[in-house]
């Protein structure tokens, strides 16, 4: 609060301005009110305060803390001893997708994944040999065929010359004889092909098996190496060569730098109004550094429990990709709704006069100003509104009688 009572406006400490009628300014006084209308020359107390554009949240300020949008843990994978560690990683915390960050010793499982190549490269050599005892087998059978066919042919004649009585029972019992053997013998010939191709899936399915033994192989080895997710910070990262590390322990934490919030507590009068005034999700924000540095944002939570005691409520606000890397995580910042037309100014309730009407004290003509303004919202004690540029102008914040626009205003 500033107090006058010179001509010239100039501050004096612990006195209050007053003011009186003018010469040739008497008929206003009626338009003041009986208090006012009285002799020239009467003086009134009058107290102004120097206007200065509100903060963030529209008359309040609101300091929430940056943080990460989504942090992903890193955590070990096996159980070993560190053999190796980026140090590039461990000095600029800024890593790329797939870069190696930390090795432990995984000599056994690189003899594992030897092993498991071998034992592929076994059961591919087996595969091929069930293929050609079925080839073999095949043509075994093919031979079998035609010498069944060609028994056939002389156990036909065999008969016919027996019939004849050209050949007698002895001869055409060691016909029938061979006749029998050679159908036995394309028979086993059919069931040797049938075993073959039962050797083949079954050598098939051996090599998928170590296939698979060699993938989990190389998984294993996969996880004696830490790697990094994706573009991202790390936080929390101090492995040394020599530590030894439990499978599942947490080796650091990485996010995307680009992807902040900001939690920040409003009131719940804010969040609850029904003017322009009022925040929901969605609602556009001004994120204000301390080096004056200004960012967009959004607001995309807001929780849905009030402090009982102080009433604000948890928001979090997700600042634009584009202005987010430069902010350090933990950092204090300001948030401040996007304004409107008009700037924004917290006044004393005692200076509304009517509905929204408050009085300017112009500094050059010592008149007042009757200005019509903008509630944006009420408090307790203060009211939040749009008065255009008023920034620096004297608002009037008591007075004693009653104030017309106007009025010159002089001071002792």
């Amino acid at each position: 609060m500033t107090t006058y009572t010179s001509p010239d406006i100039q501050p004096i400490a612990r006195r209050g301005l007053r003011y009186w009628m003018l010469p040739g300014l008497c008929a206003l006084g009626i338009a003041l009110g009986p208090g006012l209308a009285g002799a020239e020359g009467q003086q009134w107390p009058l107290e102004t305060l120097r206007l200065t554009q509100a903060g963030a949240g529209g008359g309040d300020t609101f300091f929430g803390t940056v943080r990460a949008r989504e942090i992903a843990g890193l955590s070990y994978g096996a159980r070993g001893c560190i053999v190796d560690v980026s140090e590039d990683a461990r000095r600029e915390r800024v890593v790329r997708a797939g870069q190696v960050l930390v090795k432990l010793d995984d000599q056994r499982t690189v003899l594992a994944l030897r092993t498991a190549e071998a034992r592929v490269l076994e059961l591919n050599a087996a595969v091929e040999e069930r293929q050609l005892d079925f080839e073999a087998a095949e043509a075994d059978d093919r031979r079998r065929k035609e010498e069944l066919a060609f028994v056939v042919e002389e156990f036909e004649r065999g008969s016919v010359m027996l019939g004849r009585g050209l050949i007698n029972e002895t001869s055409m019992d060691a016909i029938e004889r061979r006749f029998m053997d050679a159908g036995f013998a394309a028979e086993r010939a059919i069931e040797a092909i049938a075993n073959a191709r039962s050797a083949i899936r079954r050598a098939e399915i051996a090599l998928e098996i170590g296939k698979l033994d060699m993938q989990s192989a190389v998984i294993n080895l996969g996880m004696f190496t830490l790697e990094a997710p994706f573009d991202g910070i790390l936080v929390g990262f101090d492995p040394n060569v020599g530590d030894c590390v439990q499978e599942g322990e947490l080796a650091a934490r990485i996010y995307r730098p680009d992807q902040k919030s900001v939690d920040v507590y409003l009131r719940v009068s804010r969040l609850t109004a029904t003017d322009d005034s009022g925040l929901v999700i969605g609602a556009p924000v001004q994120v204000t550094r301390v080096n004056g540095q200004e960012c967009g944002g959004n607001i995309t939570r807001i929780d849905t429990e009030a402090d009982s005691e102080t009433q604000y409520v948890e928001v979090t606000v997700d600042v634009e990709p584009a202005c987010a890397p430069s902010l350090f995580l933990n950092e204090s910042v300001e948030i401040a709704p996007d304004q409107t037309d008009g700037a924004e100014y917290s006044v004393p309730n005692g200076a509304i006069q009517g509905t929204a009407t408050v009085f300017l004290l112009d500094e050059q003509s010592r008149r007042l100003i009757a200005t019509e303004a903008e509630i944006v919202s009420r408090g307790d004690h203060e009211t939040v509104v749009r008065l255009g540029d008023a920034d620096g102008r004297l608002l009037v914040t008591q007075s004693r009688a009653a104030m017309v626009d106007g009025v010159l205003v002089d001071g002792l």
